[in-house]
């Protein structure tokens, strides 16, 4: 028997990826209205649809930030240069 069979953690994350896919799973049939202006548009939409919507909007919000976080944090330090270490920039010998 696995090692993580026996771990308290695995059974309490394993109740409560259950117990949300239960609540989700059993409102995703479900629809909603969107007051978007008062009597005059109101979509009906489907829960599944806004939680499918919300997944690839928040991934691409996601992947997007950590580009431009990872194109400003490299393009500040390109023009710096470390010496290498154990590299000694003294003349005296």
């Amino acid at each position: 028997m696995p090692e993580f069979w026996k771990q308290p953690k695995f059974w309490g994350a394993a109740i409560i990826v259950l117990w949300l896919s239960y609540i989700i799973g059993g409102n995703l049939a479900q629809t909603v209205t969107i007051h978007v202006v008062p009597w005059l548009v109101q979509p009906i939409l489907k829960v599944s649809s806004i939680v499918i919507w919300s997944a690839i909007v928040g991934a691409g919000l996601t992947l997007l930030i950590q580009y431009y976080w990872r194109k400003r944090r490299s393009s500040k330090y390109a023009t710096q240069s470390t010496p290498a270490p154990g590299a000694s920039s003294s003349t005296v010998a």
